[in-house]
């Protein structure tokens, strides 16, 4: 028995529309023709089953027949912070991201990140976030967000658990307390890490200043890392 196909969509009250890339892939790849069942997600955390009535040029229309609530949407809230590393190496951060279960992804500029944030713009994120979605099949949005180095000290204080990965000057973590945490935060640095000023007001949030092992991991494998382990020691 074969699964029922997932696209992202539009949702207008009982019906739903495919357009665009989502749209080739349902016609052009997969040959789904009028009267199959399909499974559409917006972000909002619920699952729309759907029958295509109609087919053409610019948009499949689904009439929508159920929703219920992805069973697979993360459970807890995880919140991974990451200094801007590199374009082609934060966007697969932001695909592991949202596979492992973050449900917030911040990203802010630090003395030695290689990339200004400037003007950048979030959309292409968002679409990469929106495809990794639906090939793991969550249905909530994984939200991304810019922040000054400030803001994001803000964020992380606040956060009930908080896991630093101080490289070099980071101690074993016991993974196995993350068990009953409901809230965590992850702070990564960029390549060059953080600097001796940066990493002081870090500590200041009195976090869980934590070392992943002997060997120097790069930052995204790093971001990757933690947060999978993160997500599944709390059940996440």
């Amino acid at each position: 028995m074969f699964a029922v196909k997932r696209f992202i969509a539009r949702i207008e009250k009982d019906f739903a529309l495919i357009e665009a890339e989502e749209l080739n892939h349902l016609k052009n790849v997969l040959r789904l023709k009028e009267g199959d069942e399909v499974i559409v997600i917006n972000g909002d955390g619920n699952e729309y089953l759907g029958e295509i009535f109609k087919i053409d040029k610019n948009k499949a229309q689904i009439a929508i027949k159920s929703q219920k609530i992805c069973e697979n949407n993360p459970k807890n809230s995880i919140s991974l912070f990451i200094s801007a590393i590199k374009r082609e190496k934060l966007e697969l951060v932001v695909q592991k991201a949202v596979e492992c279960g973050v449900k917030k992804l911040y990203i802010f500029e630090s003395d030695f990140s290689a990339m200004k944030l400037s003007g950048e713009r979030l959309s292409r994120y968002e679409k990469i976030m929106f495809s990794s979605l639906k090939q793991c099949e969550r249905a909530d949005a994984m939200k991304i967000e810019i922040l000054s180095f400030k803001e994001m000290l803000s964020l992380f204080a606040k956060c009930k658990t908080k896991l630093f990965a101080n490289e070099r000057e980071g101690e074993p973590f016991e993974f196995s307390t993350l068990k009953n945490a409901k809230e965590i935060g992850i702070l990564v640095g960029c390549e060059g890490g953080f600097s001796a000023d940066e990493k002081k007001e870090i500590l200041k949030c009195k976090p869980e200043n934590i070392s992943l092992g002997n060997r120097i991991l790069r930052a995204e494998t790093a971001a990757i890392l933690l947060s999978g382990i993160a997500s599944l020691f709390s059940g996440n």
